[in-house]
């Protein structure tokens, strides 16, 4: 069984309409890198048009506008396109429920059956890692991992998803230290490892 920094990841990154999958708001981008053993070797990068206008605080955010989004592909086509592309490898996310929640619900509204890939929450592995700090958002763990940032790029989802693949390269290798190992001995952490297909262990 390989180790956890020798194996192959998804790391991703959302961007949406607003906050609430639940409530109507959807997917406007998405980003993700694939890493290998500390190396990104792939990468995702699209925007969706959600049939509607942007309110005005999520183009401020997101530095996405409205004509950026003219012409581009629907939620339901670019999720089964990005999920394709993901095949069984790990997810992993920044705040991972909040981004699954997304996800999810796009295979709930357009009747795509269930997400069975393992998902790895670097806000839950940063807290397990680093109980004794006060803040684990993503501008402060590139600096805390010493990782290069351009903060005026943060909040598109191929930057953060970047980001968020070299940090949490930098904490598997600190789970190792520390005799985790492998998935089978991260899956107890509830709030590192959010969803767990076994199969991909065997």
């Amino acid at each position: 069984m390989k180790k956890l920094s020798e194996d192959t990841y998804i790391v991703f990154d959302l961007e949406t309409t607003g906050l609430k999958a639940n409530e109507g708001d959807s997917i406007i981008e998405i980003g993700a890198v694939k890493i290998e053993n500390g190396k990104i070797v792939d990468r995702f990068d699209e925007l969706i048009n959600p049939g509607r206008l942007l309110d005005p605080k999520i183009s401020e955010i997101t530095s996405i506008t409205d004509d950026m989004l003219k012409g581009k592909p629907n939620e339901k086509d670019m999720v089964i396109k990005f999920m394709d592309w993901c095949r069984d490898y790990p997810l992993v996310a920044h705040n991972a429920r909040f981004d699954l929640s997304f996800l999810e619900m796009a295979y709930l509204k357009y009747d795509l059956g269930k997400i069975k890939n393992t998902v790895i929450d670097t806000l839950g592995l940063s807290r397990y890692l680093e109980s004794h700090e006060r803040f684990h958002n993503l501008a402060t763990l590139v600096k805390r991992y010493d990782i290069e940032w351009d903060e005026d790029k943060h909040h598109r989802a191929d930057y953060d998803s970047e980001g968020t693949a070299l940090i949490f390269y930098k904490m598997l290798k600190k789970l190792e230290l520390n005799e985790i190992n492998d998935l089978g001995d991260l899956v107890k952490y509830r709030a590192i490892v959010v969803r767990y297909n076994k199969l991909k262990e065997e």
